[in-house]
């Protein structure tokens, strides 16, 4: 009988330490329910999409044999401090919070390199704003310059106008035409040139003329030639021709240099009235 007692009590005290090596290796065990090293962590998932995330960690830990409670899992799920964005995800010992640590500061190191490259743009903007900001206030500045002088400018030319005075412009171009007709009416230049040429060209128009009248027959035709003989050789003469060629060109670039000043005048002029009637 008392070997019987101390049977049993050796059976219960081997269960008892038998359970506690049970508990104690669950307690390490991080797919048991019961580990006592597993904590939980929250991780980012898209938006409304945290069930789902949490739904497939409690699949792959059952596919590994193992799992959280249930009340662990709603405790974590009650924490979370964004259920929309953020979803709890299971840590066990010290090795996996580590690893989660190295991601996280790999993590941190690159959102600050990041940050750091935003913060130098940042920077260069700020200075491009302020030399943007310094050039607008100069150009402001000149602006109202401008506008000054632009004022000053419509006052002295009203003035003008009701004293009847002519502008600086209108002066310089009557000034440029009173020159024109002087040089033009000039004595030796082109008046005495045209009177020179004057003879000439009327003897030209009448040998023409002759040589048209005499054109119908030939008989008529010598007695003209015979007759205008003399004049048909002083027209050949070199030395006239030169002249004449030298006094038409003279005559020719005067009226083209005339011609180019006052279409530049007129422009000017134009240009002059089309500003004055926008004020």
């Amino acid at each position: 009988m008392v070997g019987m007692e101390q049977n049993i009590q050796e059976f219960g005290s081997q269960s008892t330490a038998g359970r506690y090596l049970l508990e104690l290796d669950n307690a390490y065990n991080a797919l048991h329910p019961n580990c006592r090293f597993r904590a939980f962590l929250y991780n980012m998932c898209a938006p409304g999409q945290s069930t789902m995330a949490v739904e497939r960690e409690r699949f792959i830990a059952a596919q590994a044999g193992g799992g959280c409670k249930e009340e662990e899992l709603l405790r974590a799920q009650e924490r979370n401090p964004d259920p929309l964005r953020m979803y709890p995800s299971p840590i066990h010992f010290m090795q996996e919070l580590k690893a989660r640590a190295e991601k996280q500061q790999e993590v941190i190191t690159a959102m600050t390199k990041h940050v750091d490259v935003l913060i130098s743009k940042s920077e260069r903007f700020r200075e491009m704003d302020e030399a943007n900001v310094a050039q607008y206030r100069e150009l402001m500045l000149e602006q109202v310059m401008l506008q000054r002088r632009w004022y000053s400018l419509l006052k002295k030319v009203e003035t003008l106008r009701q004293l009847g005075l002519p502008l600086g412009e209108e002066s310089r171009i009557a000034r440029i035409v009173k020159t024109l007709n002087l040089q033009l009416s000039a004595p030796g230049v082109y008046r005495t040139a045209l009177s020179e040429l004057q003879p000439f060209l009327d003897a030209e128009s009448a040998t023409v003329a002759s040589l048209l009248r005499s054109r119908p027959g030939d008989e008529a035709r010598e007695p003209v030639v015979a007759k205008e003989d003399g004049m048909l050789q002083r027209r050949t003469d070199p030395q006239l021709l030169k002249n004449w060629t030298r006094f038409a060109e003279r005559i020719q670039e005067g009226v083209e240099a005339l011609i180019e000043l006052l279409e530049k005048d007129s422009a000017d002029m134009r240009a002059i009235r089309h500003r004055v009637g926008l004020t």
